[in-house]
């Protein structure tokens, strides 16, 4: 983006939040970022969520607003999960961009188990996050509904893209970006079947745009809405620090964001991450630091409602 200077005093005088807000640290409310939708959603419309934990937070808030959210999926049992507890979702979680686009090509696989391996007693899908080794039939059901659920992007009159990091890991095998670290100790035995891949600019892009042109193959009149999420990585494999990795993480993804909204018109970025990282800290972020509070994310949907629902 260039030009003349005389141009950017005009953009700038025009401009009625080019400068930053004086938010205090005490205040009892969440901060409001301006922003100027491309278009309009319908409240009465098919809504889909892509994303990592916090695409599950919007999904909730989206569906106590009661709308229509066609990427609710059944709870499985607690004791499916490595870290047992209540039945619960989020074995759909999605976090990194090619994780991204091999969710969407589920809407129209020829291939519904591929990246499933082990064996008939134990068996662990790798499109799926958080999941202990399941017996294959269990893991094939599991896959089964995740198909099931993509397909309904086609019907989809707008869509969530939760950006959330670019460290990412493929299955040389299957040929795909999977969806959880390969830790597990059976994993772990043929650890030389993986790769791991800190995505730089140019392939978060491309692999993102590919989702978008997929869905819009899938669905041509559904609305893209991209979001970056704010919780952070909680560990790296790259060899940086922690805090270092994660904001090169996020700052990539957020850049990205931009750049593909800027290229279609039919996708849009919505701040969301940038609301959540101007609050205070203490209401937004549970005592773990990485997950979001509830309020916070109902914060951010209320929001996201005044700017898009018509």
């Amino acid at each position: 983006m260039k030009f003349s200077g005389q141009k950017a005093f005009d953009i700038a005088k025009a401009n009625h939040d080019r400068l930053m807000p004086q938010w205090a640290s005490n205040r009892a409310d969440y901060p409001i970022v301006p922003h100027k939708p491309k278009f309009k959603l319908p409240l009465t419309g098919k809504y889909f969520t892509i994303g990592s934990c916090f695409a599950r937070n919007v999904e909730n808030s989206l569906r106590a607003a009661g709308i229509n959210v066609l990427s609710t999926i059944d709870k499985l049992p607690g004791d499916y999960f490595e870290i047992g507890g209540e039945s619960r979702s989020g074995y759909q979680n999605v976090y990194t961009p090619g994780a991204i686009l091999e969710a969407v090509n589920l809407a129209t696989t020829e291939n519904p188990y591929s990246a499933i391996v082990g064996s008939e007693e134990k068996s662990i899908d790798l499109l799926t996050s958080g999941l202990k080794p399941l017996d294959l039939r269990t893991v094939s059901n599991i896959r089964d509904s995740l198909v099931t659920m993509y397909k309904k992007l086609s019907e989809s009159d707008a869509l969530i893209i939760t950006l959330g990091y670019n460290e990412s890991w493929y299955h040389l095998p299957s040929q795909t970006y999977i969806n959880r670290t390969p830790s597990h100790v059976s994993l772990r035995r043929t650890i030389e079947e993986f790769e791991f891949e800190l995505l730089d600019y140019a392939k978060s892009y491309e692999l993102v745009d590919s989702a978008i042109n997929r869905v819009h193959e899938l669905a041509p009149d559904c609305k893209v809405i991209l979001t970056v999420s704010p919780v952070p990585l909680s560990a790296t494999f790259s060899n940086k620090d922690i805090v270092t990795a994660n904001q090169l993480s996020k700052s990539t993804l957020r850049v990205i964001a931009s750049a593909i909204s800027e290229k279609h018109a039919h996708v849009d970025y919505f701040p969301s991450y940038e609301i959540i990282m101007n609050s205070e800290r203490s209401k937004t972020f549970l005592e773990d630091g990485i997950h979001v509070r509830a309020e916070a994310v109902n914060n951010v949907i209320r929001q996201f409602k005044d700017l898009y629902l018509s």
